[in-house]
């Protein structure tokens, strides 16, 4: 039972009143370094710092630590000195350490980080995160998180940036309180399935896939509500099925492997091996890489470049939308020139309300705002009875755009005032039942 400390004389030392406990999670929000440094104020701090709820483990870029050996002594020390108390939150962030190789990290000094990080998984981390940030492009040489799958009972968010992850550890299967998953600069292209049915939030961004047309990561989250995929190169993951999921967005980025082998005018129309191949990945079900497990979102942003043919693909399956509100789309479905892919879209959103169309790739500098609302006795069944705006944005006014518009046109979408402005924005808005 710990004893309660008495009130501190007026003008006294009100910190040093407060509960062991509550110090203890103050020392947490310090970094590491720091946190040690409470020591010396007095006695009764002298080991408050080992039984801390949190441990923020800052090094490189000159915070604290002048060398790689120094932190890796230092964090050795801090483990061994906390023993068994447990930890709710646990941030490894390493920067880079002058002019040794890839964060400084000799081949010695590596399976440390392994030795850290499972240290955590063993007392009881809810949050547990792993930065390593450095300056070099590409993912050569990245710290290995392979091996087992990971296990633990209380972990609720995991996020993971500059390592590479191998073999099973993505079966997040014995993790059942697990629920926000990170990834953002990592290289899993050899991992078949990433799998968790707790996970609510999942992100994947500037990370590497699969190498292989034929063998593509599979995501499998039944449960998952919020999906980010953003510039995830090699093949792009499967996305098994998601039947809670509410958002979701997707771009698939220039230099990733799934895209036309001819790179001619005529893309949509092509027929090369790479867009006509059937991709058994899927286990055959169909070939539907993308849409099909993001077909029960509620809100979608759905962007490519213009030579990628993973959506392509998908449209010879698409999946109804059934539950699709709120749709943005990237200059990619505005080609060809019959907008095929955007009809499509129309045609299998039966409940859309809300549907923004960027017509470029990047955002641009300048736009220009146009606003309209279309004539409910031409609106096309072709499109949804829900319907209530389409905004179109682009940065010129050029053929492009006039065709776009003039397809919305023939749905009985059309404008009626023009705005000019610095911003180019054109809003259709759909007025059956609207205020």
């Amino acid at each position: 039972m710990e004893v309660p400390v008495a009130a501190p004389e007026r003008g006294g030392d009100l910190i040093g009143a407060l509960p062991d406990g509550v110090l203890e999670d103050i020392i947490g929000f310090l970094p590491a370094q720091d946190a040690v440094r409470t020591c010396v104020l007095a006695r009764r701090w002298r080991h408050l710092w080992k039984s801390a709820k949190a441990l923020h483990v800052v090094g490189g870029d000159g915070k604290f630590l002048e060398s790689v050996k120094e932190l890796r002594e230092f964090v050795e020390y801090l483990l061994l000195s906390r023993g068994g108390a447990p930890l709710d939150t646990f941030e490894l962030r390493f920067g880079n350490f002058g002019d040794f190789n890839f964060l400084g990290f000799s081949d010695e000094d590596l399976p440390s980080l392994k030795i850290w990080f499972w240290y955590v998984v063993t007392r009881k981390a809810r949050v547990l995160r792993l930065r390593l940030h450095n300056d070099f492009e590409g993912f050569h040489a990245l710290p290995e998180l392979g091996g087992l799958p990971m296990a633990s009972k209380h972990l609720t968010r995991l996020e993971l940036h500059g390592v590479a992850v191998y073999r099973s550890f993505p079966d997040f299967s014995s993790c059942p309180a697990l629920q926000h998953l990170e990834f953002n600069k990592c290289e899993f292209s050899l991992v078949k399935k990433i799998s968790s049915d707790s996970l609510k939030y999942l992100s994947i961004t500037e990370s590497i896939c699969g190498f292989y047309d034929s063998f593509r990561t599979h995501i499998c989250a039944p449960n998952l509500v919020s999906l980010r995929l953003d510039k995830v190169y090699g093949c792009t993951p499967v996305l098994e099925s998601m039947p809670s999921l509410v958002e979701a967005f997707v771009r698939i980025p220039e230099n990733c492997l799934d895209q036309c082998g001819q790179w001619h005018a005529n893309y949509w129309d092509c027929d090369c091996k790479s867009c006509d191949h059937h991709d058994n990945s899927v286990d055959g079900h169909d070939c539907c890489v993308l849409l099909k497990g993001l077909s029960e979102a509620k809100k979608l942003a759905l962007f490519s470049c213009p030579v990628m043919y993973i959506f392509k693909r998908d449209l010879r399956c698409c999946p109804m939308f059934s539950k699709l509100k709120s749709l943005l789309l990237n200059k990619y479905w505005s080609e060809p020139d019959d907008l095929r892919a955007l009809a499509c879209i129309f045609e299998h959103s039966p409940v859309l309300e809300k549907l923004t169309l960027q017509l470029f790739l990047e955002v641009p500098t300048n736009v220009e705002e146009m606003k309209g609302s279309p004539d409910p006795a031409e609106v096309s069944a072709a499109i949804s009875e829900c319907l209530q705006i389409v905004k179109v944005k682009c940065e010129v006014f050029d053929e492009k755009v006039l065709n776009v518009l003039k397809f919305l046109r023939k749905l009985g979408i059309r404008k009626s005032l023009l705005m000019p402005s610095m911003f180019l924005l054109f809003a259709f808005t759909y007025g059956k039942g609207s205020k």
